[in-house]
């Protein structure tokens, strides 16, 4: 089989490696295609990953610096033991299932958190079946579907809500959209590259700024909702300046939802003037975890049930805007890094 392999930062190679080993409670999937994320996999790629240096206590939940033997070393490869980030939106089909897999069949289009490599191998209860009407391309972005999801539950969009979404890269796209699917009447996008902004109006946004052309969009956003600013603002970029803008955006006694993840310290976040004076709250938003005021509700079957759905009614043609063959997937890396403004989902085929 071909995997990936970082002999250092920026340093993508495809390489064959033997066969992986099966249990009886895995299937085996030939990939058919597999999407790029722009935050996590690209800071891998640039060496940037700070988990590459630091460690996540369980027990205090708190970052710690590693030792020596923990800290990630080059070269590492996409099929190595607890390598979780050379990919996790793997598509293809079962080509193979071990003796105690009950529930997934040969020739199931399934989509898992797998590594972009020719050939996979993941427990059952790990893989989710593609509905028969959804195209396998779609599945790609399931794994994102799953985060955005936690972004609106965190949101608490009400009927008739205004909702700014800062970022229209992959997640804020997809939030966009569903932002509206939960009872916006309104959706205002905010972007600085003309092909996102451009899709977002195709799919759903009422109204797109550019912070290029638009040298104050909380006014703008003020104009346009009787000086009250949007009832909820969804922070998509991890960029320090966005955060700052999300702040002023958001209405007086409201939250902004910072479903980003920030990689690294944030320098020239400004709290001293519409933070303090309008009460407003950053709520962070993850995939992991579930607003505990709904667990109850929404455990982690029910919102892959949902999303499921929800990807049968998306509109995701015009958000894939490359497809790159494997061997060429270090090319695939280099347009997200050199050239993010030409692209949204960078898919690779195999």
């Amino acid at each position: 089989m071909k995997i990936m392999v970082y002999s250092g930062p920026r340093q993508l190679t495809v390489q064959s490696a033997p066969e992986l080993e099966m249990k009886e409670n895995e299937v085996r999937i030939k990939t058919i295609c597999s999407g790029l994320s722009h935050g996590t996999e690209m800071s891998v790629y640039r060496g940037l990953a700070p988990f590459f240096r630091r460690k996540y206590d369980p027990d205090t939940r708190l970052f710690e610096d590693a030792d020596n033997t923990e800290i990630w070393q080059y070269p590492i490869r996409s099929c190595d033991p607890g390598v979780w980030y050379m990919g996790y939106a793997n598509v293809g089909e079962v080509i193979e299932v071990g003796s105690g897999v009950k529930n997934v069949k040969a020739g199931d289009i399934v989509c898992s958190s797998a590594p972009h490599q020719s050939e996979v191998v993941k427990a059952e209860t790990d893989v989710i079946v593609l509905p028969a009407g959804v195209k396998p391309e779609y599945g790609v972005f399931f794994t994102n579907l799953v985060t955005t999801f936690n972004g609106i539950l965190d949101s608490h969009i009400k009927l008739g809500d205004t909702v700014v979404v800062m970022g229209l890269g992959v997640l804020g796209q997809l939030v966009a959209q569903m932002a509206k699917m939960s009872g916006a009447f309104k959706v205002y996008g905010i972007d600085m590259f003309e092909t996102r902004l451009n899709a977002a109006l195709e799919n759903c946004c009422d109204k797109v700024f550019n912070p290029k052309e638009h040298s104050d969009i909380a006014k703008e956003i003020r104009k346009l909702t009787s000086n009250k600013g949007a009832d909820v603002v969804i922070e998509v970029t991890g960029n320090s300046a966005a955060l700052n803008e999300a702040v002023r955006i958001a209405a007086p006694e409201t939250s902004v939802v910072a479903l980003s993840w920030y990689q690294g310290m944030i320098k020239g976040l400004d709290l001293s003037e519409e933070f303090h004076h309008n009460r407003i709250g950053i709520k962070q938003s993850q995939t992991n975890n579930i607003d505990p005021a709904i667990k109850n509700l929404w455990d982690d079957k029910r919102r892959t049930e949902s999303c499921l759905k929800i990807l049968e009614s998306l509109k995701l043609d015009n958000l894939i805007t490359h497809k790159i063959p494997y061997d060429e997937v270090a090319s695939a890396y280099e347009i997200v890094d050199k050239h993010p403004e030409k692209a949204i989902q960078v898919l690779i085929t195999y």
